[in-house]
């Protein structure tokens, strides 16, 4: 059907019910084009875990607002420092297998991610993210935690590989930190998918985060009016 105007007024009087497909025919379609995706829920992003720990806001304006988002200096930075370590681990480790830029998906839980790098030594895996920016302090959440314990979940699920640990590696410091998974992490990682579901799907701009100096350098900074 092409739209037009008296269709457009059409559906705003009928409702847009009738056009919405079952799940019979999204199941029919699924079948007979493999190629086309076509999700009961939005998929969430394990860095959008990451961004949704650090400031709940970030979401809203990427993907409810669309806003358009200028890449800040961490991120420049953080791309250059990722590129660096991928060569340097590609010579290390030559007893254990290297997987790199896999992307991942659990339909069931609607996760999705590009995993840049996670090893296998024959027993467990262990997922590893580049971060150029400060360590988290102990005693607060930990956005860059639960973004590779997302990331946990989604190779515990694609490859049956059991994930006891993730690890990051902070380039500004030259230091890996071990972070051990528990089933709390797990359910935290859950939670903040359907708080994220939920702000989608209500479009109500949430709190924004407390630590204001997270806001200096956010690239959001320009459409967020604290208060």
């Amino acid at each position: 059907m092409k739209l037009n105007e008296k269709n457009m007024k059409e559906i705003q009087s009928n409702g847009s019910k009738e056009y919405l497909l079952n799940k019979h025919q999204l199941n029919k379609i699924r079948s007979n084009y493999p190629r086309i995706n076509l999700y009961d829920k939005p998929y969430i992003g394990t860095e959008d875990i990451r961004q949704f720990a650090y400031c709940k806001r970030k979401l809203y304006f990427r993907y409810v607002i669309r806003a358009p988002m200028k890449q800040t200096y961490k991120m420049e930075y953080g791309t250059e420092e990722h590129n660096k370590f991928q060569k340097e681990v590609s010579k290390a480790k030559e007893y254990v297998q290297k997987y790199y830029n896999i992307y991942l998906s659990d339909p069931q839980l609607g996760l999705v991610g590009l995993i840049d790098y996670f090893e296998f030594d024959g027993k467990e895996a262990y997922p590893i993210e580049i971060k150029s920016g400060n360590i988290p302090p102990k005693g607060l959440e930990n956005p860059d935690k639960l973004q590779v314990t997302a990331q946990a979940i989604l190779i515990e699920k694609n490859f049956d590989f059991l994930v006891k640990k993730v690890c990051v590696y902070y380039s500004k410091y030259k230091k890996v930190i071990d972070y051990p998974i528990r089933i709390e992490d797990k359910l935290r990682v859950m939670k903040f998918i359907e708080e994220i579901n939920k702000m989608l799907t209500s479009e109500k701009i949430p709190n924004p985060t407390k630590n204001k100096g997270r806001c200096i350098d956010c690239e959001c900074r320009n459409y967020c009016l604290r208060g």
